[in-house]
């Protein structure tokens, strides 16, 4: 694993060029990182800056020659520009707000599209990309994701108002909305993506949901469902279908978990968990087989020495920073911010018990 650090301000996004060789990357402060994809040196292409606020998405064009960059500036809500230099290769116009996504055909001839929170997806033609067209009746709320399909066939949008649009990908005009009655997502939509054969997209919304949607028929053909009870963490707040022989999806969680997708499965076949804030405090159960971490956002794992992989106990960890960790034969108890001492049944990694505290020296012992 190879870990880039030249950013200095938060990471807000980062995609790979269509040729594998290069990562391109961006950050709240508006700065725009091309990056080696190859060496494990990550050496730098270039750095240029893009808008005077958060960068919210960018996308290669087809030749992994051109990139638009675009967000949340004061000037500007986004650019174009050549990979290597930052010489501008056309401009984002069209928006009166933030602008959170960006997609560019992948064929010739080349076109790109942008959405934002004021309901608009507006389409470019170029290189140099310019304006071509808005589409503001469509969307009723925010604008979240928006994607061309491999053969630059169709291009979809999805946003807050749960809808899903697919257009024609060289006119820009509107084909269809994508309705699935009872199927469909019952809260926003943040991301999509589409399979290599053009024929299948996926998305993800905060309905807890990741679906699989068939173009020509227009119809929901897969869920998968995180999350017994409405829940914030298990929110799906964005997905990709890599071109992998398997056939995987993955999407991520709000909570930060990376979950594995096969059609074959109702459930994820993996989740990748850790901490998305800064680690605070580390326990060490006894025999050295398994550490125990707690984070700033109130976090708590347990880690595999042997493997490495991270495991989220059932039950509600802590709702400020955890710092302390002490064990005794069979539980580790924890101690945060929030006023609370956690104690953890090690043998089935699960939240048991919560002290609450009554007084200076008084504590009661609830079951949670």
């Amino acid at each position: 694993m190879v870990q880039y650090t030249g950013h200095t301000a938060t990471t807000t996004v980062a995609r790979f060029s269509p040729s594998g060789y290069y990562i391109a990357s961006a950050d709240s402060s508006g700065q725009l990182r091309v990056w080696d994809a190859v060496s494990e040196e990550c050496n730098l292409k270039g750095e240029f800056p893009i808008i005077s606020g958060k960068i919210m998405d960018l996308a290669w064009d087809g030749e992994s020659k051109r990139i638009i960059a675009v967000g949340d500036g004061r000037e500007r809500y986004g650019q174009a520009v050549m990979f290597d230099s930052g010489n501008s290769v056309g401009e984002i116009s069209g928006h009166s707000k933030v602008v959170n996504a960006a997609s560019i055909r992948p064929v010739r001839p080349y076109r790109a599209a942008t959405g934002g929170d004021d309901n608009s997806v507006v389409f470019y033609h170029g290189p140099p990309f310019k304006f071509n067209s808005s589409a503001k009746d469509h969307h009723t709320n925010f604008v979240n994701g928006l994607a061309f399909s491999p053969d630059g066939t169709y291009l979809v949008s999805v946003g807050s108002d749960r809808k899903i649009f697919l257009w024609d990908g060289k006119t820009g005009e509107l084909i269809t909305q994508i309705q699935n009655g009872d199927n469909d997502h019952k809260g926003s939509i943040f991301s999509v993506s589409w399979e290599k054969d053009s024929k299948r997209f996926v998305t993800a919304s905060g309905d807890q949901t990741v679906k699989i949607w068939d173009v020509e028929s227009r119809k929901c053909t897969h869920t998968w469902k995180f999350g017994d009870v409405a829940s914030v963490p298990h929110q799906q707040v964005g997905v990709v279908w890599p071109n992998r022989a398997d056939g995987l999806i993955i999407s991520i969680s709000n909570s930060g978990d990376l979950n594995y997708l096969s059609e074959k499965s109702k459930e994820p076949i993996r989740i990748i968990q850790g901490h998305q804030g800064s680690i605070t405090t580390l326990g060490v159960e006894a025999g050295g087989k398994t550490l125990w971490t707690g984070s700033f956002e109130g976090r708590v794992f347990s880690w595999n020495v042997k493997t490495g992989e991270a495991e989220a106990p059932e039950g509600q960890a802590h709702s400020n920073r955890v710092v302390g960790f002490t064990q005794t034969k069979n539980h580790m108890y924890s101690t945060g911010w929030d006023d609370k001492i956690r104690m953890l049944d090690t043998g089935v990694k699960t939240f048991r018990y919560r002290r609450e505290p009554l007084g200076l020296d008084v504590w009661k012992l609830t079951s949670l």
